[in-house]
């Protein structure tokens, strides 16, 4: 990569990290300045995406003394010891300095923005017995809903930007959260979720029945995705925590790969006694 290359991926990935910690922070998580890292913290969730050390905004450099206060703080809440970062914004012996604090990688999200913001696009060719209908009221919100936590669909979440029950309609209200409910005829088949922040969209989610998870409908419900968060208005859009068929259709939308939100952590005494945390369950913060 050039040296304009790098810069601008470097770009990107604060942009991405910006992005999800103000999800994080609407969502009632709290951000305390320790040193030269930050503490992310829910008072009353112990999703991993809500509690964790960060190194504060524009560092290029944070000692493992800092994050050894950064973790001790976290743990003071009650909370595993976390460290999470984007990938490529710091140099390789960062990496090293957490293993040596007893850390290991815990996730690795693959990051992928679209690029072609300036070239002409189609508008989705929706067959007529297709609609989808953006979520503005309470009886809208129920429905998507009640798709989400239906076990007649399949769900496709990112783990790094949870989604919350209750703060939903405030979040539309306010211009940070798009909701779709995509109909068939009348029966709800499917829904979708953006987040919007200073410019940036972000594709968090998306569920469709089982029966219609074909080809054509899954690339649909996508086209559907990155037409919405266009015409939001946004200059970049990514997607992150997607699976290898998924990362597929999104090169052939546009997206190209673009780093990845990196986890290290300390192992939790449930994984000490064998019991690993389900990460479905993880994905929904419940309110």
């Amino acid at each position: 990569m050039s040296r304009m290359e790098v810069k601008e991926a470097r770009n990107i990935m604060r942009r991405v990290e910006s992005h999800l910690r103000q999800s994080h922070l609407d969502m009632g998580a709290k951000d305390e300045n320790v040193g030269f890292v930050d503490v992310v913290y829910h008072a009353t969730s112990p999703l991993p995406s809500l509690n964790y050390v960060t190194p504060r905004k524009n560092t290029a450099w944070v000692s493992s003394n800092y994050v050894q206060q950064g973790l001790e703080t976290l743990r003071e809440k009650g909370r595993v010891g976390r460290v999470r970062f984007a990938e490529g914004l710091y140099p390789p012996v960062f990496e090293n300095a957490l293993r040596e604090l007893g850390l290991k990688v815990e996730s690795e999200i693959p990051i992928m923005v679209y690029k072609d913001l300036k070239a002409l696009r189609k508008t989705p060719s929706i067959p007529d017995e297709i609609n989808f209908t953006r979520v503005d009221d309470a009886e809208g919100m129920s429905v998507w809903w009640y798709i989400w936590r239906n076990a007649f669909y399949d769900v496709m979440v990112s783990s790094v930007e949870p989604l919350l029950i209750g703060s939903d309609l405030r979040d539309v209200y306010l211009g940070r959260q798009i909701n779709l409910v995509m109909y068939r005829q009348s029966y709800p088949m499917g829904a979708l979720r953006i987040t919007i922040h200073e410019g940036s969209a972000h594709l968090v989610a998306q569920a469709m029945i089982k029966e219609m998870r074909k080809p054509q409908w899954e690339r649909l419900i996508h086209e559907v995705s990155l037409d919405v968060a266009l015409n939001a208005g946004v200059d970049m859009v990514f997607t992150s925590d997607q699976s290898a068929e998924e990362r597929q259709l999104y090169r052939e939308l546009g997206f190209v790969d673009s780093g990845s939100i990196v986890t290290f952590a300390e192992r939790s005494e449930t994984e000490k006694d064998g019991e690993a945390d389900d990460p479905l369950a993880q994905s929904v913060l419940v309110v």
